[in-house]
Parts: C-alpha cells; sequence; structure tokens
C-alpha cells in the first residue's frame, strides 16, 4: 500500500514558470495557540513557509510556480498529533476551516475551484474510501508487526478496494471536466501506468482544466511514453560522468545498452546492483554495457563515487547531479528508481525494467 509520503517521494518534474504568491487563510477550531503551522508547495519543493496560529487562525504566504499541490501540516514533528492535509491551489487566496484541532475534514472556499475541493474531500465519506481506510489501518498495523501472513492474506482485498476507489475518482473527474482539480486527481490520486487510459481522460478535460502543472506533467507522460515504447529509438541525450567528460548516448552505437537509472542513497538500486553486476560480467564480451545515469545531488557526489566502488559498478555513469530533476530522467519520465531500457546496437528500445533473473533472461535471448 502506497502510503501519501511514499507518493510524494515519486514525484517528479518541478515547475520552471516564474513563481507567484499563494495564500493560504486558516480557521481551525480547537487549534492551541502558538502552534506552528507549515505550508509549501510540494512539487516546486524548498523550505516550508510558517507561521503561529493564534485563535486557531492563521495565515501563511508562500511563492507557487503555478498550480501545485500544497502540504499544510500543523506542529513541530512531521507526524505531530495535529496532523496534515495535501490539496490543490493556485496563486491566490484559498480559504481553509476546520472543526479541529486536527487538520482533517477541511472546507475550502474563497476560490472558484473551492467548490471542487469541497466536493472532492467529501468521497472520503464514501463506503470504498471508509472500507479502504479501515483496512489499511489493519495492514499498516500487520506491517508494523512484521505480520507476513496478515499482510498476505488482506492485500487482494485491499487491492480490490483500490480499484473501487480509483473507480470512485474517475467517475468524479468525469463530472467534473472543466475543474483544474480534475487535472490534481488525475496525476496525484490516480497516477495511471496506462498511458493510452490516462490520455483518453486528459482529452475529455475542457482546456479550463488543463493549465496547470498536473495537466502538462501527464501531457509530458503521454509524449515520454510513445518516445520510449518498445521498439522506438532511444531519445539521445548528452551528461557529464564522474571527471566531468561529455558522455553521449550515441557513444555506444554497435553495442548492446542497459541505460540504468539508479543512485547512491536508492536502497532498492542498491539492492539491484549485484544482478546488474552479474549480467554485465557476463555479457560484456559480447558487445553488452551498462551506462549509468545517477539521480544523485551535487551535494552528494562523493556518495555518488563512492556507491560506484563500493558496488563494483565498473561501467560508464553520468549525472547532472540534480536529483529527481535529472535532465535525462525527466526526457524518460522516470517516477521511480530502479529503472533501465536495454537497446540495442541500432539504439533502439527492446526491453524496459529489467529486475532480477528478467535481466540475464533477456540478454541472454539476445546475446547468445
Amino acid at each position: 500500500m502506497k502510503t501519501i509520503s511514499q507518493i510524494l517521494a515519486c514525484c517528479l518534474l518541478a515547475t520552471s514558470a516564474m513563481a507567484q504568491e499563494a495564500v493560504v487563510e486558516g480557521k481551525i477550531a480547537g487549534l492551541p495557540d502558538g502552534t506552528k503551522i507549515y505550508f509549501n508547495p510540494i512539487f516546486a519543493g524548498g523550505k516550508p513557509d510558517s507561521a503561529e496560529a493564534k485563535g486557531g487562525a492563521f495565515r501563511i504566504a508562500t511563492k507557487a510556480s503555478e498550480s501545485d499541490l500544497f502540504l499544510l501540516r500543523a506542529g513541530n514533528d512531521r507526524y505531530a498529533k495535529h496532523g496534515g492535509a495535501v490539496f490543490y491551489m493556485e496563486p491566490g487566496v484559498l480559504k481553509v476551516s476546520g472543526k479541529g484541532p486536527l487538520l482533517k475534514d477541511l472546507v475550502f472556499a474563497g476560490t472558484p475551484y473551492a467548490r471542487e475541493l469541497n466536493s472532492l474531500a467529501g468521497l472520503n465519506n464514501t463506503k470504498p474510501f471508509k472500507a479502504r481506510t479501515a483496512l489499511g489501518e489493519k495492514l499498516n498495523a500487520a506491517y508494523e508487526k512484521k505480520d507476513t501472513v496478515t499482510l498476505k492474506a488482506l492485500r487482494p482485498e485491499f487491492n480490490k478496494l483500490d480499484s473501487a476507489v480509483t473507480g470512485e475518482y474517475e467517475k468524479w473527474v468525469d463530472q467534473h471536466p472543466a475543474s483544474p482539480v480534475s487535472a490534481m486527481v488525475l496525476g496525484f490520486f490516480i497516477r495511471y501506468e496506462d498511458m493510452d487510459k490516462l490520455e483518453k481522460h486528459l482529452k475529455d478535460l475542457e482546456p479550463s482544466a488543463k493549465q496547470n502543472v498536473f495537466a502538462k506533467r501527464m501531457q509530458h507522460s503521454v509524449e515520454a511514453a510513445r518516445a520510449t515504447a518498445i521498439g522506438k529509438m532511444a531519445p539521445e541525450f548528452t551528461q557529464n560522468d564522474t571527471l566531468g567528460k561529455a558522455v553521449s548516448l550515441k557513444d555506444f552505437r554497435g553495442q548492446y545498452v542497459l541505460i540504468d537509472f539508479w543512485a547512491s542513497w536508492c536502497v532498492p538500486c542498491r539492492e539491484e546492483n549485484p544482478t546488474v553486476v552479474k549480467a554485465f560480467l557476463r555479457f560484456r564480451d559480447k558487445k553488452f554495457t551498462v551506462l549509468g545515469v545517477s539521480l544523485d545531488r551535487e551535494q552528494d557526489k562523493a556518495k555518488w563515487i563512492k556507491a560506484i566502488h563500493d558496488d563494483n559498478l565498473t561501467w560508464t555513469h553520468v549525472s547532472d547531479l540534480k536529483f529527481w530533476d535529472n535532465a535525462v530522467s525527466r526526457q524518460y519520465d522516470i517516477k521511480s528508481i530502479p529503472a533501465n531500457f536495454l537497446l540495442d546496437p541500432e539504439g533502439r528500445i527492446i526491453g524496459k525494467n529489467l529486475r532480477g533473473e528478467e535481466l540475464e533472461k533477456k540478454l541472454a535471448e539476445v546475446l547468445l
């Protein structure tokens, strides 16, 4: 089950438009005086703006590139008892109120899309949502206890409820084709992997619903999926290696190449590295190599290089050290790592996201 924090971790493509002021004015009954309120756009990121509540009221202004998903949090602890909420917002003033002191069951006002936010929040009181929430709490409890038997038993029912919730979101979007909130629902709450399905929903939205970061990001995903489909020529790119030397994908023509997206901080990537090393050692004499693209940060360059040595990744590595904003990862629309693309000697994509035994199996198929 994906938590909000896990979903946020996978969200990409920060906006770059000129920032404007976004203001949230709140009135939460029962919120203790002096409670610290934090507020920041999720995709644009950065340090949260903050204010202290007085009489349950607060006002915070922050910078927003355009529309964004905002996180409102009360209390110094990230998991403080007063909790938090995420919601769509555009530059301007949005008013929120609640019975409190918890930041839940919020009511929105002050903007043209506030009515849609309230309508969307109402879905939480429907049967599928309540049932999924209740079962999700049981799954979380089992996970904390490392109760794998219970986890396995509850997973099918949770997946069924999750599908029902997705269906409710889809119906909501169909009923609000002109609302920008619909783009947020498609891009954040549903997050389609089927790009054909996503494209259809995007086409069904009216132009007024698509002038926001969510719709732009989803359109990019649709286009990137077409450009990186099996059988397509891999999009060209150039980035610097660990010594600052420019390396281009076209430099690898004539070889089978695995473009491997990873990072030193990514635990699943580090766990997968031995599999990639094994495949590299087995097939490197048969015109096969790996091109690593790292999503590390500028300040973590030393960690990136150390991970290369520690994991014995003896192939070419490149990065612009811009974390999730890595130009190649954006170009290929990488939403989570590890991720990879296998190219033939002409540069054509012949495999995607080959993990574990699948990687060696595919390489044996084309090289032996």
